[in-house]
C-alpha cells in the first residue's frame, strides 16, 4: 500500500521560493547589463559624430585655410536639451532649420541624437569662449577648433560627454559633474 507522500510529485514551497529568487537575481543582472549596453551605444553616437566633426573641420581647413566656427548662428545642435529621448538633427535641405556654419561644414547625422553638440574655432592666439573658457590650446600659433558633445540621460542638472580638440587625435571623456548642461 502506498502513502500520500509517495504519490506527491509537486514542488515544495521552499523549492519554488528558491527558483523565484534565482530568477529575480538573473533579471536584475540582465537589467544592469542592458543599461550598460544602451549607454555604450549612445556614447558611440557621440564619438562617431565628434569624429565626423573632426574630419569635416580638417577638410574645411584644407579648403579655406581656417576652421569653421560653429558658434555663428547656433551654439548647440540640435538644441540645448540633451536628455533620455532622441532628437532629430535639422535637415540639411531646409535652409531655415540648419544654421549656416553647420550646413557649410556638412555634419548631418541621419538618425535621432541623444547628445547636444557645439563647436568653436579661432584664429591663432584668440582665447576660447564658453563652454571652452579654460581650454589650453597647445599651439597658439595656429588656427584651432574644439567640439563638445553633452548628454543628460538621467535628466538631472549635471551632464556628461566628450570633447575633441584640433591637433589631438584623442576624444576626452567628460564625467558627470565636470561640465554644466547647456
Amino acid at each position: 500500500m502506498r502513502t500520500d507522500k509517495q504519490h506527491s510529485r509537486g514542488f515544495t514551497l521552499i523549492e519554488l521560493m528558491i527558483v523565484v529568487a534565482i530568477l529575480a537575481i538573473l533579471a536584475a543582472v540582465a537589467i544592469v547589463a542592458y543599461g550598460q549596453y544602451a549607454r555604450k551605444a549612445k556614447n558611440a553616437e557621440a564619438t562617431s559624430v565628434l569624429a565626423d566633426i573632426r574630419i569635416k573641420q580638417e577638410a574645411y581647413r584644407a579648403s579655406f585655410h581656417r576652421y569653421a566656427d560653429m558658434q555663428i548662428g547656433a551654439n548647440w545642435m540640435p538644441d540645448t536639451t540633451p536628455g533620455a529621448e532622441a532628437r532629430n538633427w535639422p535637415t540639411a535641405g531646409a535652409v531655415t532649420t540648419l544654421p549656416g556654419a553647420w550646413r557649410m561644414l556638412g555634419v548631418n547625422p541621419d538618425h535621432g541624437v541623444y547628445f547636444s553638440y557645439t563647436c568653436m574655432a579661432g584664429a591663432p592666439g584668440t582665447p576660447a569662449g564658453a563652454p571652452f573658457g579654460g581650454l589650453d590650446i597647445e599651439n597658439q600659433n595656429d588656427f584651432w577648433f574644439a567640439a563638445q558633445a553633452l548628454q543628460n540621460l538621467d535628466e538631472d542638472t549635471e551632464c556628461e560627454g566628450f570633447e575633441i580638440y584640433s591637433g589631438q587625435g584623442k576624444i576626452v571623456d567628460l564625467q558627470e559633474g565636470e561640465v554644466t548642461c547647456p
